[in-house]
């Protein structure tokens, strides 16, 4: 017979002491175990090869495992057996891990009926099963539920001598959900206490130590403590490098890690030299692009436009400390003409990224997936193709006006052009900086008209039939609505929404209304602010009237839109 005890007692000496032989003798074992025909010492070591295989990949192997593990089950007929829900359940993790959550689930689900029948609790399994499917919760993104089985693993796992370990991992799995439920303060509470219980144990850690320090990392990273988020992951890293190499969760931990350090360094130098985002900008190109271009394309140089025009708060003048977690640092854009780029570009676009990757302290560009493009070599074509459809302003119809969101007109007339030698860019950047007067009587019309919809007529029809949610979105609706026409009539186009509150601080006509916008944000459910409506419309009929676009003094805003379009 496999000696079972043996084997796996030599497994623990080889994962604390040769963690890469781990495979190779598991594989021995199972060889082994099946020419002996020990189908209980096979199946324990296809178990044990799911868990490997789920840690450190690759999971077609364990997908392999699982289904020679579930074809033994059924060949020694012991399905529905504690044996038959210890593979299951060590199938749905795997699985869960492998993010095939229906399968998972279901392995779950089956497992679950199994112990409900078989187990007498309290039951170290049973809390083993809560702590696992909870996992799977967290993943799908139903936080609520995960830390319900949470606590029912917890308070199992309390009511069991010599389980200090098992309530370690189960308050590191609960401070894990309450970060991503955004209460920190119980997150932390959850992980020094497994901290407490992890550090009396002596030798190898449990895997979830490592877990546990790179949670407080998380935690101080949510708290903006770069610099204890940092050490905490690089314990966690350390940790999980000694035992068990540089295995996929190392490589996350360590991604992780680079990206607090170089946050941590983009905060420190935005403390340090308290520059805005286009002073950054303008800095670098005038002393590291700019003598970049005289030098290598002198023949195009009075050809080039340089600046920095687009997305982001720096684009604005917005930007602050947390502007810097991504999309920020050092960068500035270059336009050329259709057959400059052509000639050029690709080689303008290489020499542009191998300018200095740091200037000034700071890092250049973090980019994620939704900020590339920002920065770099563009033809002018293709700049304002890709925010407004069209090339020049000359090319938009009266219907491209309409129709294009005001956020992309903002897009591309904010900022601020370095240089233009050729004025060709300025040229289009202007021709794009406002509607034509025809166009903005209409962009008026059309949010004075879903202001007196929404806000004069639906709300309080809203109110009368206690709908609280429907009554909600009238005043979201109405807000917004404000606010753009606010905008176009300071002669300005409304920025991306998260900026809209923002950007009023600059009106010169209106200033009151963000005020009286924020305070209609603030209205209970069950307060009527009709009165306040009423206020904010009032104010908008009278600046109709200043700026000569209605005579008439009527406060519904449907007869001013009326007025408007005739």
């Amino acid at each position: 017979m496999f000696d079972l005890k043996e084997f796996f007692q030599e497994l623990d000496v080889i994962y604390r002491e040769r963690p890469g032989e781990a495979e190779a003798f598991l594989r021995k074992g199972l060889t082994i175990s099946s020419n002996l025909h020990d189908m209980g010492a096979e199946l324990a070591i296809l178990n044990e090869l799911i868990g490997y295989y789920r840690v450190q990949g690759p999971y077609e192997e364990g997908e392999k495992c699982i289904r020679s593990a579930f074809d033994l089950i059924r060949y020694m007929g012991i399905m529905g057996t504690m044996n038959h829900a210890t593979t299951l359940l060590n199938a749905g993790t795997a699985k869960r891990v492998m993010k095939k959550f229906d399968e998972a689930g279901d392995y779950y689900d089956q497992a679950y009926e199994i112990y409900k029948r078989e187990i007498v609790e309290p039951d170290y399994r049973m809390a083993t099963f809560y702590n696992n499917r909870s996992l799977l919760y967290a993943e799908m993104g139903q936080p609520k539920k995960a830390k319900k089985d949470l606590l029912q693993a917890l308070e199992l796992i309390q009511q069991l001598q010599g389980s200090d370990v098992e309530i370690a991992i189960t308050h590191v799995n609960i401070g894990n959900i309450c970060i991503s439920m955004k209460d920190l303060e119980e997150a932390e509470h959850h992980f020094q206490k497994a901290k407490a219980l992890f550090e009396v144990e002596d030798g190898v850690r449990d895997p979830h130590y490592a877990s546990m320090l790179a949670g407080l990392g998380e935690l101080h990273f949510h708290r903006e403590d770069y610099g204890a988020a940092a050490e905490y992951m690089l314990l966690a890293m350390e940790e999980i490098k000694k035992n068990y190499g540089e295995n996929a969760s190392y490589r996350t931990i360590k991604s992780n890690y680079e990206l607090i350090l170089d946050m941590k360094k983009r905060r420190e130098a935005i403390l340090r030299s308290k520059m805005t985002g286009m002073e950054i900008a303008k800095q670098y190109y005038e002393q590291c692009g700019k003598p970049m271009l005289e030098k290598k394309y002198a023949e195009y140089v009075d050809r080039i436009a340089v600046g920095l025009i687009g997305e982001g708060s720096e684009c604005l003048g917005y930007d602050d400390q947390t502007s810097t977690d991504h999309d920020f640092g050092p960068g500035f854009c270059i336009w050329l003409t259709e057959s400059d780029y052509e000639a050029i570009g690709k080689q303008l676009e290489a020499d542009y990224n191998a300018l200095p990757g740091e200037f000034l302290g700071y890092p250049v560009r973090n980019v994620t997936e939704h900020g590339g493009g920002r920065v770099g070599v563009c033809s002018m074509d293709a700049f304002y193709r890709k925010y407004i459809g069209c090339e020049t302003p000359e090319k938009m119809r009266d219907i491209d006006w309409l129709r294009k969101d005001m956020s992309a007109l903002k897009t591309v007339t904010n900022g601020e052009v370095f240089a233009d030698p050729l004025g060709e860019f300025t040229r289009r950047r202007e021709g794009f900086s406002k509607y034509p007067e025809h166009i903005r009587k209409r962009k008026i019309a059309e949010y004075v008209g879903q202001m007196g919809q929404s806000g004069q007529y639906n709300y309080s029809r809203m109110k009368k039939r206690q709908d609280e949610g429907a009554s909600y979105l009238s005043l979201a609706t109405f807000t917004e609505a404000a606010i753009k026409a606010a905008y176009v009539l300071n002669g300005q186009y409304a920025p991306f929404y998260k900026w809209m509150f923002r950007g009023m601080d600059e009106f010169e006509v209106l200033r009151e209304l963000q005020d009286k916008l924020l305070q209609l944000t603030r209205v209970d459910a069950k307060e009527d602010a009709s009165a306040l409506v009423e206020e904010i419309c009032a104010m908008f009929v009278a600046e109709l009237n200043r700026q000569g676009l209605t005579s008439s003094t009527e406060n519904f805003l449907e007869i001013q839109r009326g007025e408007l379009l005739r």
